[in-house]
């Protein structure tokens, strides 16, 4: 989609022991996971040389007007380092916080390409968007709260003792882009029945809906829940399907579903 789409990729670092990654440009989500469970892994904000670079690219590409989209600034400083090293382009640039990780900040990227291909205007596509990424949810299935932890990415989820007690908490993002826990149910069949609960209550009585199942090396998983929305919910616009990135992976670990839903109208 990146490609097809002309746009320019800020990725963010996974850092290991002895060497950082660019997420999904320098190491892939299985070679990740692989050495996840060896050792720890931190993350940090792209470079402002990537940063840079992606704006020069997108300028030698012939345009004039950017639109960034960003993770939420709650959890990483891509944001608001965007936003001070676009003052210095000579483009155009807005910069969205999507007060969302993963497919939910990807989501706002994909519809700002399909507004341009429809020949919207830039103030336009910047409108809708910022109208559409609030109204778009993450939910995150995490067998295991210690990733989160070790990360310090714990947001409102701090203090749940899941682990020991068989809970299976389903994270979100609030309206402010922190993580909390939406849900908390014991054993992994209620929590994905849960999952799928809260799936139909963020699609509701929207007639144009996006929806993404993502996984962390639980494609099996994945699937068996993709197959589940898409019998209770065939008319959905789009579906996608697919691994969640690096970045994402420190904080979540193995064993993730992720749903994401867009709500256009």
């Amino acid at each position: 989609m990146v490609e097809a789409a002309d746009m320019a990729l800020m990725p963010m670092n996974v850092i290991f022991r002895d060497r950082v990654y660019e997420d999904r440009v320098t190491i892939t989500p299985t070679a990740f996971y692989e050495r996840q469970a060896k050792e720890p892994a931190t993350t940090a904000s792209p470079t402002g040389k990537r940063i840079v670079e992606a704006l020069e690219q997108i300028q030698q590409s012939g345009y004039t007007h950017v639109i960034a989209i960003c993770i939420s600034a709650k959890l990483s400083g891509t944001y608001q380092e965007t936003r001070l090293l676009a003052e210095d382009s000579p483009l155009t640039v807005h910069v969205i916080n999507t007060c969302s990780v993963g497919i939910g900040s990807g989501f706002a990227a994909i519809y700002a390409a399909q507004l341009r291909a429809e020949g919207k205007s830039f103030d336009d596509i910047v409108q809708e968007v910022e109208r559409v990424t609030a109204q778009t949810k993450v939910f995150f299935y995490v067998p295991s709260l210690k990733y989160l932890q070790a990360g310090g990415r714990i947001g409102k989820v701090a203090g749940m003792a899941g682990t020991l007690l068989n809970v299976k908490p389903i994270i979100s993002c609030d309206p402010e882009g922190v993580y909390y826990p939406i849900a908390k149910v014991r054993g992994e069949k209620r929590t994905l029945t849960k999952l799928l609960q809260l799936v139909d209550g963020a699609i509701g009585s929207a007639k144009r809906v996006n929806v993404a199942v993502c996984d962390g090396v639980n494609p099996e998983l994945r699937e068996a829940v993709l197959k589940r929305l898409q019998a209770a919910h065939p008319g959905v616009l789009q579906w996608y399907s697919g691994d969640v990135s690096p970045a994402l992976g420190v904080h979540t670990g193995p064993g993730l579903i992720g749903v994401g839903v867009q709500v256009l109208d």
